[in-house]
């Protein structure tokens, strides 16, 4: 290979398509040759894979690549160089079903030169044209003569041409000036008059009662029969009772895997005993009952399979519902519904490995807006989304050298039909530019948030990057303006 992609790559994805050897991968994807796939050779520019480019030896007179590049970045690489022939015979190797002859178009040679030109730069041919005439001695003006043809082609090669166009289609500036300042206060449709301290005096601060006592005893009683139930309904109602104590997703689930170690062979063996006339104390039923055991150890695996067979941490299990716990989704999704007595919160999952090249998971969840939290009190809900704080890293903020912080995103609220709309978006030409390019970095988000009770009216502000919002029920309002 004589091409690489240099550092200052923006990640614009042209020459991507145009290699024709399918050299040309992005930052971190893995690589594939001959079924073989093999790790990626950078991981946050695009990259080309040495041993299948031809720097387009057999199919144009330049390297495509080149060609569409906006900043020039794939380049010669002076220390590996590779004649004419060795990449012709490397596509013939890539390509079997294909014919490349002798005279293929390359780079090495222009139209109307001499076919003997086979050496590593555009200068070869001019230079190996002229010992061949040496032999004969009336033949020594010739070369002198000769030299003038390669300058006609010279500045007529088409990567010359193309580049400085791409360049001006994309149009990339170098420095994009200063970035938007703050967002200032803005006031939406439907949104009380009232200062965001004042509508917050009017809110009932007071923790929302715990589920009564006998609630939690029931509750406690039946988790082994509740944790047969699928883990969206668990982890609701876990969140609606507001105790740990009185109702876990995870204790539950672990009694319900006791209870059907006895559950199943009580099953399989009532059923030997009424269909095959077995009876209940006998060696027969010893069969039956292992069969029974097998079952229920299988069932369990199969439901924490992701703690069991891949030592994943209990945080981040899925509690799978029983066999016959399914039918039971129904009466959970009942007891959700009527058990809501703390408030309600949305957490961000965990956060994986962070490096210099990517950015924290809950930086990347506020990029779409999932990060927020919703606390219910007996007349309003507080609601807190957290917007994004840094500029995610890549090459073209380190060519426009922009700073780390973000600055902050255009928004608006609407709040109707129980639903409340928060709406963002990054301000400015270059962070647009840069969303295009930069993973896990969407130019826009919208988040919806449903709430269990009529609501009306609500108040916000937005205050170090996190917008507030206080969201009156309906059936309080007047209470709350009142008080």
């Amino acid at each position: 290979m004589a091409t690489i992609i240099t550092s200052d790559c923006i990640n614009c994805g042209a020459c991507e398509p145009e290699c024709p050897n399918t050299a040309i991968y992005a930052g971190g994807v893995e690589w594939e040759l001959n079924g073989v796939t093999s790790p990626p050779l950078a991981q946050d520019i695009f990259y080309i894979v040495p041993s299948k480019c031809t720097e387009c030896v057999g199919f144009y007179d330049h390297e495509a690549c080149a060609a569409v590049c906006p900043v020039d970045c794939c380049v010669t690489d002076p220390n590996n160089i590779e004649t004419e022939a060795v990449l012709l015979e490397r596509a013939r190797t890539l390509h079997p079903d294909q014919t490349f002859g002798d005279d293929a178009p390359s780079r090495f040679r222009k139209e109307g030169a001499a076919p003997a030109a086979a050496a590593g730069d555009g200068a070869a041919p001019a230079e190996a044209a002229t010992p061949a005439p040496k032999p004969a001695a009336a033949a020594v003006p010739a070369p002198a003569a000769k030299p003038a043809a390669p300058p006609k082609s010279a500045p007529a090669p088409a990567p010359a041409a193309k580049a400085p166009a791409a360049a001006a289609i994309l149009n990339l500036p170098k420095d994009v000036g200063a970035l938007p300042g703050p967002i200032g206060e803005k006031h939406f449709a439907g949104e009380l008059d009232e200062d965001f301290d004042t509508v917050l005096s009017w809110v009932d601060l007071k923790p929302m009662p715990s589920a009564p006592i006998a609630v939690q005893i029931a509750m406690r009683l039946g988790e082994p029969v509740l944790g047969a139930m699928p883990d969206h309904i668990k982890a609701e109602l876990e969140e609606a009772v507001g105790n740990p104590l009185a109702f876990s997703r995870v204790r539950s689930t672990a009694l319900n895997l006791i209870l059907n170690l006895i559950l199943y062979p009580v099953v399989v063996t009532a059923l030997a005993v009424l269909i095959r006339g077995d009876r209940v104390f006998s060696l027969a039923t010893r069969g039956w009952i292992t069969l029974g055991v097998t079952l229920a150890a299988l069932e369990a695996v199969w439901r924490l399979r992701e703690g069991i067979l891949h030592a994943k941490p209990a945080s981040e299990l899925v509690y799978r519902a029983a066999i016959w716990g399914i039918p039971l989704a129904p009466l959970g999704a009942l007891l959700v519904r009527g058990s809501h007595f703390s408030r309600i919160k949305r957490t961000v999952g965990f956060d994986g490995y962070v490096t210099d090249l990517y950015d924290e998971k809950i930086e990347r969840d506020r990029r779409y807006g999932t990060v927020y939290t919703v606390e219910e009190h007996s007349n309003a809900y507080l609601v807190r989304l957290e917007m994004p704080r840094r500029i995610p890293a890549s090459s073209l903020k380190r060519l426009w050298s922009l700073p780390d912080e973000m600055p902050d995103y255009d928004y608006t609220i609407s709040l109707g039909d129980a639903v409340l709309t928060i709406s963002a978006s990054v301000r400015g030409d270059a962070l647009r530019r840069l969303s295009y390019i930069s993973s896990s970095f969407p130019a826009d988000f919208t988040t919806r948030i449903d709430f269990d009770e009529p609501v009306s009216g609500f108040r916000h502000r937005l205050r170090n990057k996190v917008i507030e919002i206080i969201v009156l029920k309906s059936r309080n309002e007047e209470i709350s303006r009142a008080a």
